[in-house]
C-alpha cells in the first residue's frame, strides 16, 4: 500500500469528537478523521476524501459505522474495523440475551426532555466517569441524544458484522458497566480469530477498566495494540 489509510473515528453516545484526542496522540503515524454525531453541537457526518479508511468506533460509534458500511463510500473503501467497547446490537432479544433491557433506554429518552444533564451524569457514572470532566458540564442536544438512543433501540447490525471478511480488532473490558462481557462475546465471538487482531480483553490488575475512562486517562495500552494491528495489515 502506497499510503496509510485514514482512521475514521466515531465517538459513542454522550460524547463528541474530542473524545479521541488522548488516544490519537499516541497514534501519530496514522492520519485520522473524526465524525461528530452532534450530541453537543452541530453534527459533522461528511467523509473527507475518498479513503481508504480503517473505521474505528467507540461504543455506539461502532454500531453507527456498521450501519453505514452498507452504503458508499464505506462499503467499498473501508479496509478494516476497530471496535473499542463496541457492539453490533445493544438491546436484549430472544436471540441476544446479553443485551440491555430496552426499558432502560426508553426511560432515558423520556427523561432527556426534562433534564439532559441528569441523564448524562448517570450514564457517565455507569462508564466510570464523574461529570463534570475538567470543570465543564456541557449542555447536551436532547433531540440528537434521543436519536442516538433510538439507534440503540432499533439497529441490529449483527448480519453486517458477520459478513465482514477484512481485518478486525475489538478491545473490551470484563468490568464494563455498560457493555457486559456476554454482549461482547455474542457480538464478536463468532468471528474468525486473526493474527494481531480479533477480540482482546484489556483487563489488568493495575489498570482501571470501565466503558470509557481508560481511553481518557491511560490510552497508551490501547494505542499500542491498535498500532500493532494497523502495522500488520496496512503498512
Amino acid at each position: 500500500m502506497t499510503s496509510a489509510p485514514t482512521l475514521l473515528c466515531v465517538h459513542g453516545w454522550g460524547f463528541g469528537p474530542g473524545f479521541w484526542r488522548p488516544l490519537l496522540r499516541h497514534l501519530p503515524q496514522w492520519p485520522a478523521q473524526t465524525i461528530d454525531l452532534g450530541f453537543f453541537g452541530p453534527e459533522h457526518l461528511d467523509f473527507i476524501g475518498d479513503g481508504p479508511w480503517v473505521a474505528l468506533g467507540h461504543s455506539t460509534g461502532f454500531l453507527w459505522l456498521l450501519n453505514h458500511l452498507k452504503e458508499p463510500p464505506l462499503r467499498s473503501r473501508c479496509l478494516g474495523l476497530i471496535s473499542l467497547m463496541g457492539f453490533s446490537r445493544f438491546v436484549r432479544g430472544v436471540d441476544f440475551p446479553g443485551g440491555i433491557d430496552r426499558r432502560i433506554l426508553l426511560a432515558m429518552k423520556r427523561e432527556l426532555a426534562n433534564d439532559s444533564h441528569r441523564v448524562l451524569d448517570q450514564f457517565m457514572a455507569l462508564g466510570g466517569v464523574n461529570r463534570p470532566m475538567g470543570g465543564v458540564r456541557a449542555q447536551g442536544n436532547a433531540a440528537a441524544l434521543a436519536k442516538g438512543l433510538e439507534w440503540l433501540l432499533s439497529w441490529d447490525e449483527r448480519p453486517t458484522l458477520a459478513a465482514w471478511n477484512h481485518p478486525w480488532l475489538a478491545l473490551a473490558h470484563h468490568d464494563d458497566g455498560i457493555v457486559n462481557p456476554h454482549m461482547t462475546r455474542d457480538c464478536f465471538g463468532h468471528l474468525p480469530a486473526i493474527e494481531a487482531g480479533g477480540l482482546h480483553w484489556m483487563d489488568t490488575e493495575d489498570r482501571e477498566g470501565g466503558h470509557f475512562l481508560p481511553l481518557l486517562t491511560d490510552p497508551q495500552p490501547y494505542a499500542t495494540i491498535i498500532h500493532t494491528f494497523l502495522s500488520r495489515y496496512f503498512s
